[in-house]
């Protein structure tokens, strides 16, 4: 009987499905950290070690990567730094001691780098928490990558004062902010499981075809 490439990258080596996934969901928690400003060198080498492990011991582990991070660089240019961007213009709009601002450098710095540069890394640590995680629902997925933008945000002095300081206040900002992370979440999971999807749509030679639809079918809900 042929053996379903998804149905061993979902199960790896015999004896060790729960060391795979709390491997790749130590890893993406590492990830996460190490994009705060709070993370230091312990972090980084956490990422480093997690990531040597996952190579050796996680199949279709860099496929996963390369998946989560086309979403997050795509659901961060569409979403995540124009979302951003427009979220601080409401803040400065309402603020009474601020003289709102727009710079065309600016606004291309928060769409360029942090939607494209960090929502790429944000949805590889998505959709590594995602299979520990074995989380099918795209919803229930999308708060993943939402709960580390706003860890971002919650750690860096000069966003948190803009979130709890500026604008209506906390009462607003958050809700505004938070909005915009939880939509950036789901564009992101929804193109890395789309693309999940497409690739066990065209099983390779040898592939068992009725498991590869079985997987597919799962993702979708």
């Amino acid at each position: 009987m042929r053996r379903s490439v998804v149905t061993e990258r979902m199960t790896g080596r015999p004896g060790q499905p729960l060391v795979q996934r709390g491997l790749l969901l130590g890893l993406a928690v590492a990830l996460a950290l190490a994009t705060t400003p709070i993370s230091g060198p312990v972090a980084e080498g956490l990422v480093l070690v997690g990531v040597g492990l996952a190579w050796r011991l996680v199949p279709g582990f860099w496929r996963s990567v390369l998946y989560g991070a086309i979403g997050g660089v795509v659901s961060g240019l569409l979403i995540l730094g124009p979302g951003l961007r427009l979220a601080m213009r409401v803040v400065a709009i309402i603020d009474p001691l601020r003289t709102p601002e727009f710079t065309v450098e600016g606004t291309m710095f928060i769409v360029i780098f942090i939607g494209g540069f960090f929502g790429g890394i944000l949805g590889i640590t998505a959709n590594l928490a995602r299979h520990g995680l074995e989380l099918r629902s795209k919803m229930a997925s999308a708060t993943l990558p939402a709960m580390a933008v706003l860890a971002v945000l919650l750690t860096a002095e000069d966003l948190r004062m803009e979130l709890f300081e500026l604008g209506a206040g906390a009462w607003m900002n958050i809700p505004m902010f938070g909005l915009v992370s939880l939509l950036y979440g789901a564009g992101a999971i929804a193109t890395a499981m789309r693309l999940e999807q497409r690739r066990a749509s065209k099983p390779s030679k040898g592939e068992d075809v009725s498991t590869l639809a079985t997987n597919s079918d799962g993702a979708r809900r």
